[in-house]
Formats: C-alpha cells, sequence, structure tokens
C-alpha cells in the first residue's frame, strides 16, 4: 500500500457511528504509529479534507466541494439525472444510481419518488455485495473469473448461495432476465427493481439504475413491463457514456 493510499484510508474511518476522533484514536484503529497518523492528519487538514475541533478531527468541508464537482463533471450522473428524474414522475418509485468502486458499491445517485421511503441506504452509503436488487445486477455481470474470486473471498457470508454453482446460475439467470427484484432484503416493507448500465464503449458493467417501491405500490405495475422500463432507462444513460 502506497503512502498516498494509507493517508486516504484515515478518510474511510469516519462514519454515522464514528463521525469525529483524536489522532490517536485513528492510529490505534488503523495500526499506524502515532507519529505517521499525526503527519497524515495534519496534511489531510491542511487542504480541508479534515477539521480539527479541540483535538478530535471530522471529515472538512472540502469533500462536499469535490462532491459537488463529480456530480457535474461525472459523464455518467449528468446522463442519469434527467433520465432518473423521469422514472421517478413516471412511476412515483424512488429512483437510485449504484456505482462500483473496488469491491464495494456506493448509491451515487438518489431522487425521491412519490413519498420519502426513507431509505437505509441512499445516496452517499456503501451497499451489501450480494443484497439487493442495485449491487445484484452489477455483481452477476462480471466476468466468470472475477465471480469466482469474489465468491472464494466472500462465500462464508453468502448463506443460500454459499455454493459456487447455486450462485453461479443466480447470476446468470439475472444476465439472462435483464433484471433484479429484491424483496426487503435491505429495508423490510420496501422492493427493489434493477437493471445494470452498459457504457457505449463497452467493458465491465460498473453502475445500475433501480426503483424502490413499497410492496403495495408494486403490485400495481406488471413486472415484466417495469422491467423493460428500467432496461431501456439503463441503455440510454449507457448511450452517453
Amino acid at each position: 500500500m502506497s503512502s498516498l493510499t494509507k493517508m486516504l484510508s484515515v478518510l474511510d474511518v469516519f462514519s454515522s457511528s464514528e463521525r469525529s476522533m483524536t489522532a490517536e484514536a485513528l492510529a490505534e484503529q488503523l495500526g499506524f504509529s502515532r507519529t505517521t497518523c499525526y503527519r497524515y492528519v495534519k496534511e489531510l487538514a491542511s487542504v480541508g479534507l479534515l477539521v480539527s475541533h479541540n483535538g478530535e478531527y471530522t471529515l472538512g468541508p472540502r469533500i462536499i466541494h469535490l462532491d459537488y464537482n463529480m456530480r457535474r463533471s461525472d459523464p455518467m450522473l449528468k446522463a442519469a439525472e434527467p433520465v432518473v428524474q423521469k422514472l421517478v414522475q413516471v412511476t412515483g418509485g424512488t429512483g437510485l444510481i449504484s456505482t462500483l468502486y473496488d469491491e464495494e458499491i456506493i448509491n451515487v445517485l438518489h431522487e425521491n419518488g412519490m413519498e420519502d421511503l426513507q431509505l437505509g441506504f441512499g445516496r452517499g452509503r456503501i451497499m451489501p455485495l450480494f443484497q439487493g436488487a442495485s449491487s445484484k445486477v452489477i455483481v452477476a455481470a462480471m466476468s466468470r473469473p472475477r465471480l469466482k474470486r469474489l465468491h472464494d473471498r466472500h462465500k462464508e457470508s453468502m448463506g443460500d448461495f454459499e455454493d459456487w454453482t447455486l450462485f453461479w446460475r443466480h447470476c446468470q439467470h439475472i444476465v439472462e432476465t435483464g433484471y433484479a427484484i429484491s424483496r426487503g432484503e435491505l429495508d423490510a416493507g420496501h422492493v427493489g427493481i434493477a437493471a445494470p448500465i452498459v457504457s457505449a464503449s463497452g467493458g465491465d458493467v460498473t453502475s445500475s439504475v433501480s426503483l424502490i417501491f413499497r410492496p403495495e405500490h408494486f403490485v400495481l405495475f406488471d413486472e415484466h413491463a417495469i422491467g423493460k422500463i428500467l432496461r431501456e432507462a439503463a441503455a440510454r444513460i449507457g448511450e452517453a457514456t
């Protein structure tokens, strides 16, 4: 791991449960020496990525600025926003765009529908790799060798899909169907349906577009019809990236 990667890993420690920490606590959690951690937090604070409050550090305002710039410069997000807004207007569901980074999937766009569903995994939240339609369509599209490596690393936490053959067949079914549906996997009482976004330049699927509903709302739609709507929306986004 490079020094820059190690320094940036300090930012990963902060979460909804760990909003502020001393340099000493950061050093202990990350396994860094205190001298190294003091240097890292000083450098991160100097560029606004961290802020010190009475000896404790929190994430800094530079992150908000970077997020603002990302939303206005990322081609996929620029293409996705009007498409997702239209989906939300037509269906009343909550719209999401989720993106794969390394082995983590994060929601990068969130448009509320006719009601605020108070999702546990809204924008900015890292999602489970193997739960929820948004993640499943991304994972299912991976190459067989990559899926096998992923399965080998995580199979003990995959429940019914601890068996590789069952997991591979499940992924193939999602790919053949063109979308995935999950019921209550991430948020009890909610149904999610998602389609993979394939860029016009080809390559691996790294993003998905999803709609989230209450079950009584979802049953008003024909499953295959809304799946087709999502696939078409994903294609429009992909054509612009």
